[in-house]
């Protein structure tokens, strides 16, 4: 018949005992300590009245004394008659049975006349007299020195009052010494404000040490810690309360804790008796379970390592054991199951089914220790968060599913790492014409919601072991590839080395220009380089151009890092920055009297970015100027992208005043039929065609038309790139507006610019 393990495991004995051991400890810990605690303040409160009445009773003798010395006949003639000889004898007989060298007698301006003592010298003005005369008091302490004095004044009257004089005591090391042997305690005298020890019967160090601690020590901290074991008790002896000094007393609680211990120790060691005594018992009564839950704990070891199996060889006779065992058992099927859940979504993607990148970096790892040949293809969805807004989440994950599937019809191994980039990993390295295929295999529409969305992606290719030999570097240099072929024009990148020396020269850029951008420096600067009205000859307006020289890479080209800042999206902080110190060139030019205009290049992401239009008109509004001082020039480019939005913005801005140019002209779609909608006035025709103009007939044969068709649309046009006079007629005949190039002048910071307009032919 089976029993219960209640019945059985009777260990509500041992149990019992170990907690009315501890309870019994606790008590009596808690009752001893607050004992010993109780016996040292009373001990300190004695300590302190002892100390009190001692130096009461040395006051009482002092005056005492001090009242004979003053009605002595002797020394009343001596002081009329300021016989110093005679005095300095009655001072010295006096000071042996007064047992203090603290004698002065002072005259009634509180200058010392006769001094027995090195803490005053004749003539010295006493301000420890003056006080007490000011107060009204015959005794007070002070600090002489750095010494601790109790003085009393007496009053020498011959009949009248004509002298002071000064009796004390001071506090030295030898007083204190025998003040301790009378209250049986430590004494410390300290400054009040900063606790820096005058005298003391401890060390000095021991006594910093008391007085920095902001609690009394407990039987831990003397029984245990290295620690000082003093209570400290500050006392006042002044009767006023105005003590210029702490004085402390501290007694030693070695001895006191010392006897708690002890009885800690006689009562902890009857609990260990009991405690033992209650073990064996239990040990006994437990016998009857210990195998089972032996046998049982070595079965949930099996299962903690993975391996699976019968829980117990032979049924057991407590009804709780074999319960027990069925629930292992049942544990163990649970466990095999959700394990095998668990290291499905470690290893895979939940949306897609693919691999995921822990699953990628441990396969390429044990794929490369077998020293396989793997190609590595990471395949960028372009545009992927593009399609999330356009089309939503919904069919964005439907988007990357169908890729999953078509992917995983190629032999080989697929994951996705974030987003919409994945990683299709084979042995059988794929040609040029496979990875098209593929390509074309993926970027075929996908049906989602009865919608058709467009796909198109970007390959970056490694070969391993050639070009990485670990995950960390695999993952690394495939950011790198990536990234040359989102940018890039081709769909296709393979590994190359000098990608990664580009790749970290972007960085370089990247990083600098942040520096650059975030502190004060003198790395950006703006030129100016003069445009020509070409029929007034004179200067008409500027365009700013934007420098670059940093101290670690040298002079950066603007397309250069312009372009890195506009994919790192540090354009704004650009523009503005070049905003400001355009607007605060231009105003300065207006202050001296100049008018002509400045032209400053903006960036489709610039017309687009409302918040920063509106710095450009309050920077215009701050120095007082208006938007027609400023024209703004964007790239034909960038107008042709989305030409709906560029006239959208820039009819937007047209109303604020401001004037648009069109820059680097006929690079682009070369065509003027679209100008008819864009509120543009002036047109700029590229260096390209222009620094060849006077010997290249196609060039002037384009230049012609340009000009001929913007006078058919009213436009302005401006030449960039001239750099002759025969160009310079050549534009000038064909009824070309403005000119600028080298022949006018280079590029000029503003303070050549503002020698360059005191001397040259075409300023205003």
């Amino acid at each position: 018949m089976q029993k219960t393990l209640s019945q059985s495991l009777f260990q509500t004995l041992f149990i019992g005992i170990v907690i009315a051991s501890l309870l019994i400890i606790g008590a009596v810990w808690r009752s001893a300590n607050t004992l010993v605690v109780q016996n040292i303040d009373h001990n300190i409160v004695l300590a302190e009245k002892v100390f009190d009445k001692v130096v009461a009773d040395r006051q009482a003798v002092i005056r005492n004394v001090s009242k004979v010395l003053s009605r002595s006949f002797d020394f009343r003639r001596a002081v009329g008659t300021e016989n110093i000889p005679s005095i300095e004898a009655a001072f010295t007989s006096y000071a042996q049975r007064l047992n203090t060298d603290i004698i002065a007698l002072v005259s009634l301006d509180h200058q010392v006349v006769v001094t027995r003592t090195d803490l005053f010298e004749v003539g010295q003005n006493v301000e420890s007299s003056l006080a007490l005369v000011a107060k009204g008091k015959d005794s007070g302490f002070f600090v002489v020195d750095n010494k601790l004095v109790q003085l009393n004044l007496i009053r020498v009257e011959i009949p009248t009052l004509r002298y002071y004089m000064l009796i004390g005591v001071e506090f030295d090391s030898r007083l204190l010494e025998e003040l301790k042997a009378l209250v049986d305690a430590e004494i410390i005298i300290s400054r009040t404000d900063t606790n820096d020890v005058l005298t003391t019967t401890l060390k000095e160090n021991d006594a910093q040490r008391i007085l920095a601690s902001e609690h009394d020590p407990s039987w831990i901290d003397v029984t245990f810690k290295d620690e000082l074991t003093y209570f400290a008790r500050e006392v006042n002896i002044a009767s006023d309360g105005n003590l210029p000094v702490k004085i402390t007393l501290a007694v030693d609680t070695t001895s006191s804790f010392s006897a708690f211990t002890r009885i800690q120790l006689t009562i902890l060691a009857f609990c260990l008796v009991a405690i033992f005594i209650a073990l064996g018992l239990s040990l006994l009564l437990a016998r009857n379970v210990s195998r089972p839950v032996s046998t049982l704990v070595k079965a949930v070891n099996k299962v903690a390592s993975g391996s699976y199996g019968a829980t117990l060889d032979a049924p057991s006779n407590l009804k709780e054991i074999t319960e027990l065992a069925n629930a292992v058992d049942s544990m163990q099927a649970s466990i095999k199951s959700r394990e095998n859940h668990i290291r499905y979504q470690a290893e895979h993607d939940v949306l897609t089914g693919l691999f995921n990148r822990n699953y990628v970096e441990g396969f390429f790892e044990s794929e490369l220790q077998e020293e396989r040949e793997l190609q590595v293809v990471a395949i960028t969805v372009i545009g992927f968060r593009t399609i999330n807004d356009l089309y939503g989440y919904s069919n964005g994950d439907n988007t990357l599913k169908a890729l999953a599937e078509r992917l995983q019809r190629w032999p080989g191994t697929s994951a996705r790492l974030a987003g919409g980039e994945i990683l299709y990993i084979t042995q059988d390295s794929l040609n040029d014409d496979q990875l098209e295929t593929l390509k074309h295999i993926l970027e075929q529409p996908v049906e989602s919601n009865l919608i058709a969305i467009p796909v198109k992606v970007a390959m970056a290719v490694i070969q391993c072991p050639q070009d990485a030999t670990t995950s960390e570097e695999l993952f690394r240099k495939m950011n790198i590839v990536t990234d040359e072929a989102i940018h890039s024009d081709s769909w296709c990148v393979r590994y190359r080395t000098e990608l990664e020396d580009k790749y970290n020269r972007r960085l370089s850029f990247t990083t600098e220009l942040k520096r650059a951008l975030a502190s004060q420096q003198n790395e950006l600067s703006m030129v100016y380089q003069p445009k020509i009205d070409l029929q007034t000859m004179k200067v008409c307006s500027m365009e700013a151009l934007i420098r670059w020289n940093n101290s670690v890479l040298g002079f950066v080209p603007p397309d250069e890092f312009i372009t890195i800042a506009e994919q790192a999206g540090l354009i704004e902080q650009v523009t503005t920055w070049v905003m400001k110190q355009t607007i605060s060139d231009l105003a300065y030019f207006r202050g001296m009297g100049y008018g002509f205009t400045v032209a400053m290049n903006l960036s489709t992401q610039d017309i687009q970015n409302k918040v920063l239009l509106g710095k450009l008109v309050s920077l215009l509004t701050q120095e007082g100027l208006s938007p027609e001082a400023l024209e703004l020039e964007i790239t034909e480019s960038d107008l042709v992208a989305d030409a709906s939005l560029a006239i959208e913005n820039l009819n937007e801005l047209t109303a604020r005043g401001f004037h648009f140019a069109i820059d680097d002209f006929g690079t682009g779609y070369s065509s003027l039929a679209y100008l008819k909608n864009l509120p543009v006035k002036t047109i700029k025709i590229d260096k390209s065609f222009i620094l060849s103009l006077a010997s290249d007939e196609n060039d002037q044969q384009i230049v012609h038309t340009v000009l001929s068709l913007a006078n058919v649309f009213n436009l302005k046009v401006v030449a960039e790139g001239v750099e002759d006079v025969a160009s310079l007629e050549i534009l000038k005949d064909w009824g070309c507006d403005i000119v600028q190039g080298y022949y006018i002048s280079r590029p000029l910071s503003r303070s050549d610019l503002e020698d360059w307009l005191q001397n040259t032919p075409f300023g205003e």
